[in-house]
């Protein structure tokens, strides 16, 4: 019999003590019972070993395959001790040897394999004592527990960093029943809610929904979330904590449920979002505050991105554009820097600067609307808008119209320049009236002794030309006094004699006094309702006079010359229009020919102070006058007055 068979018969008898060699039924039971062992033992799954005399005496293939020997070099090579490491040899020898030698009868222990690749592995051993050839030996088996230990000692580690995680997360961790009581929670929920430990937050709220929840409603809406959906995410809500004050908190849960689908319990965490709450709240109101300052801001404030889109406006850019409720459909998205208009005033290239990372500001700037239907004049101020890391990511712009600021200068400035113009010609006039009077005195008395030597009988053709010249001078000298008297009267206007004027009988008695062409058609438009005002009816007449004969001039060279004067009342002020069909008034003089001496007459037709008159006279009655003109179809003048506070139907004559 081979050694191996043979070492397993031995094996056989020792497991099972002496054999009755005299008994042939115990002997057929034996045999096989051994062939029972043999084929268990060799097809078993854990290793199965015998040592005595600190060798081997029969493994199974299992056991040699734990340690990567072949059966028979752990038979013939390879002792006990080569499998287990140094540091553990100790150990298992000295289990080998209390079994052995009787003091214990077996023994279940763990300890370090060494395999033949040098590989250290866990191993199981179970053994006990039996007797081998008739001497004591050592039976087991052992189970190669290298990946159940190290799955355990996963589990231990993620055990231990699960709890760590728990003790030590700032956020708050918890479990609780259905019914509202708390299972488990960590310190950090207890010191939310102010306990001084999960326990005692456990121990002392047993009614979450009641004893919890400023608004108990939500404990119904976050459970019955989550029996829904299975889970909750940022579900906000008001808690008390142990002293009676209120947190806001945020909380993540979901649903555990057994095999069966019943709740176990829901779990999640919990953050005290209190004061990003009250951050929140400020930056919102923060914000609010500087949208409303934007929003009624006076100027126009919105911003450009880095191709020069609109990305944001305000109301007051609605406004000035023109295009009020349509401008953000309109603006937001249209690229300013492309506008013909926006390049055409130059203003783009002031963007470009900006957006390059370069603050500009502009002071009455000309500028003509995005969609080119009106000039303005405004003040413009730019700054780039930079992200954290300093790329430039926009552009801030801030508009103020100030048209009316440029033309009110303009126009002080044109008041300034009257005045001076007036105060320069007043001093002349005063020295020319005087020679002037003297010049039209001698002339009339020339003439008069012309006339006596005429009345005798000497008749001389002389006589008759002088006549003529004299007569000649006598009509420019008293046409020279007439212009020193009007410059004279621009520089002083006092002496008015204000008293209730009738618009309209003022304006038919001036027509009817005044020798108009027949070829001029004028067309009367009149209010019969029209209320009295108060002005120098003398000074009131020699501004309509002068506006009549500026429209008659205008118009003389018309097939169809109209002139139309009109009078009406809007909004507590009478309105006298007087509109001609005449060559109109370019724009390039239209803000001039209110100033003194200018003029687009022949010199023979006036000297340029009839507008200036009618300007000083209406303002000084608390009146205005404009002129509206399109050059080739004519102009008209708007004199506007305040309706008499102490009249209001027509004044009696």
């Amino acid at each position: 019999m081979p050694a191996q068979n043979k070492r397993k018969k031995d094996l056989s008898e020792a497991a099972k003590g002496p054999t009755n060699a005299g008994k042939q039924k115990q002997k057929k039971t034996l045999y096989i019972e051994e062939n029972q062992f043999r084929d268990l033992a060799e097809k078993s799954l854990v290793g199965i070993y015998l040592i005595q005399d600190e060798a081997f005496q029969y493994v199974n293939p299992k056991l040699a395959e734990i340690f990567g020997y072949t059966v028979k070099e752990l038979l013939t090579k390879t002792r006990p001790k080569d499998v287990v490491i140094p540091e553990d040899w100790s150990l298992v020898a000295g289990n080998i040897r209390k079994r052995v030698s009787g003091e214990a009868e077996s023994f279940h222990y763990e300890f370090r394999g060494l395999t033949r690749n040098r590989e250290i592995i866990d191993i199981e051993a179970y053994g006990s004592r039996t007797t081998y050839q008739g001497k004591p030996a050592l039976i087991g088996t052992l189970l190669d527990i290298t990946k159940k230990k190290r799955a355990e000692g996963l589990l231990r580690r993620a055990e231990e960093k699960y709890h760590s995680i728990f003790e030590n997360a700032i956020e708050g961790i918890f479990q609780t029943t259905p019914e509202g009581q708390f299972v488990v929670a960590n310190p950090s929920f207890a010191k939310m809610l102010g306990y001084s430990s999960p326990e005692e937050l456990v121990l002392l709220l047993t009614n979450i929904e009641r004893q919890a929840y400023v608004e108990p409603a939500l404990r119904s809406l976050f459970t019955g979330t989550l029996e829904r959906d299975g889970e909750i995410r940022g579900f906000e809500c008001e808690l008390y904590k142990k002293d009676g004050s209120i947190i806001t908190a945020s909380m993540n849960a979901r649903i555990v449920r057994d095999t069966d689908g019943t709740v176990l319990y829901y779990e999640g965490s919990i953050e005290d979002i209190t004061e990003k709450k009250k951050v929140e709240n400020q930056f919102r109101l923060l914000n609010e505050f500087n949208k409303a300052i934007i929003n009624n801001a006076p100027v126009a404030i919105f911003t450009l991105d880095r191709n020069g889109m609109f990305t944001s406006i305000n109301p007051a850019l609605s406004s000035l554009s023109g295009l009020e409720a349509k401008a953000e459909k309109r603006l937001i998205g249209f690229n300013w820097l492309q506008n013909p208009y926006t390049i055409q005033c130059g203003l783009a290239a002031y963007l470009e600067r900006g957006l390059q990372g370069k603050p500009f500001q502009l002071w009455d700037f000309p500028f003509m609307t995005y969609k080119g239907d009106r000039n303005i004049f405004m003040d413009f101020k730019g700054v780039p808008l930079k992200k954290k890391n300093g790329q430039i990511a926009g552009l801030l712009c801030i508009i103020e119209e100030t048209t009316d600021r440029v033309m009110t200068r303009a126009k002080l400035m044109q008041e300034a320049k009257r005045s001076a113009i007036g105060r320069l010609a007043a001093g002349i006039a005063h020295e020319l009236n005087n020679p002037l009077g003297t010049l039209v005195a001698y002339s009339e008395r020339a003439v008069s002794c012309l006339q006596s030597i005429q009345g005798s009988s000497t008749k001389r053709p002389e006589l008759a030309r002088l006549k003529k010249y004299l007569t000649i001078i006598e009509e420019e000298a008293f046409r020279c006094k007439h212009v020193t008297t009007d410059i004279l009267s621009l520089s002083h206007k006092d002496g008015l004699e204000i008293t209730y004027i009738d618009i309209d009988d003022l304006l038919d008695s001036i027509l009817d006094l005044m020798n108009i062409d027949k070829s001029i058609r004028i067309v009367r438009e009149t209010n019969p309702q029209l209320p009295a005002i108060e002005g120098d009816i003398n000074a009131l007449r020699q501004v309509f006079v002068n506006l009549i004969n500026n429209a008659v001039d205008a118009t003389e060279k018309r097939m169809d010359a109209t002139i139309w004067i009109k009078t009406g009342l809007n909004n507590n002020e009478i309105v006298v229009e007087i509109e001609d069909n005449g060559i109109g008034i370019p724009d390039s003089i239209a803000e001039k020919i209110f100033e003194p001496f200018f003029t687009t007459k022949e010199s023979k037709k006036g000297i340029g102070l009839g507008l200036a008159l009618c300007y000083d006279f209406v303002t000084n009655m608390g009146g205005t006058i404009k002129m509206d003109s399109k050059p080739g179809y004519g102009a008209t003048f708007f004199v506007v007055f305040p309706v008499c506070s102490k009249q209001t139907g027509k004044a009696g004559w």
